[in-house]
């Protein structure tokens, strides 16, 4: 039954995608490749479901060159309080893995790319689940085409660790190398507007670890093998670009492999732009 769910949420989409020559979200955006200069971003996200309630503030800052290259470095300050079924687990907050990416893009008229590479330095607390004790790298890949108002999408990427989305704030972090995989479309119903609405896989491999958060007893991870870690499902997103400086979103993940239903809310405010003057037409 998981397989076929699987082959619902995650192949079609990636076929649809590739049957355009390979299409993807629009990520370098978010990383800073799509503007020119000095960047800075401050979010305030976080999801909740029966397993806790977790958010975050992430200041991140960059700079752009161009329209291809973009670096960026920010640190987390997380908070997490578990569910009252969670009776091994308490609340817990703390400064998260300071954190350093690279990312290229490019846009042609078949092809929207980008590719980046983000890597955390280990410097939190592992007993509180914060940090794995080890540094952390993802190397991603996306692909987009844009159909006027329908964007198709997929991902691939390969990592030692299961980051965090916007989507999902699992109440651990986990070390061990994995593929995750993310396809479907987003749909612009505006200047305002858009609806996402895709399918994840997480494939691991290896021995996998993984450092529960607000853990009460031994503060060591738990190891085990890929079913540690493993996760397919589908994401359902909302945004609302309030104003030039501002983005408002809305999310629902639902774990298939899990049985698990996450709810997931983020802010944030591009200060680079509201430190420059709009241009003059």
């Amino acid at each position: 039954m998981k397989s076929r769910c699987l082959s619902s949420v995650v192949v079609l989409p990636a076929l649809l995608a590739v049957s355009v020559v390979a299409q993807a979200r629009p990520q370098a955006a978010t990383n800073g490749a799509g503007q020119n200069g000095f960047t800075w971003t401050e979010t305030y996200e976080g999801s909740g479901n029966s397993d806790g309630f977790i958010t975050d503030i992430n200041s991140t800052v960059g700079y752009a060159f161009g329209r291809h290259f973009a670096v960026d470095m920010g640190v987390p300050y997380l908070f997490f309080q578990p569910s009252t079924s969670k009776t091994g687990e308490t609340s817990t907050s703390g400064i998260g893995n300071p954190y350093l990416g690279f990312t290229y893009s490019a846009k042609g008229s078949a092809l929207a790319f980008s590719t980046s590479l983000n890597s955390a330095i280990p410097t939190a607390s592992t007993a509180k689940g914060l940090s794995t004790g080890h540094v952390t790298v993802d190397w991603n890949n996306h692909f987009a085409h844009e159909f006027d108002l329908l964007t198709p999408f997929v991902d691939v990427g390969l990592a030692n660790s299961i980051a965090d989305t916007r989507f999902l704030h699992r109440p651990y972090i986990s070390y061990g190398d994995v593929t995750h995989l993310e396809g479907g479309s987003e749909l612009d119903l505006g200047d305002r507007f858009s609806v996402t609405v895709s399918g994840y896989y997480i494939l691991p491999w290896g021995a996998q670890q993984i450092f529960l958060r607000g853990k009460k007893s031994s503060p060591g991870p738990m190891k085990g093998g890929v079913s540690l870690t493993r996760d397919d499902g589908i994401n359902l997103g909302i945004d609302y670009n309030l104003t030039r400086s501002l983005d408002l979103s809305a999310g629902y993940s639902r774990s298939m492999y899990s049985v698990l239903n996450t709810f997931s809310f983020g802010i944030e405010v591009n200060v680079s732009s509201l430190l420059k003057r709009p241009s003059k037409e």
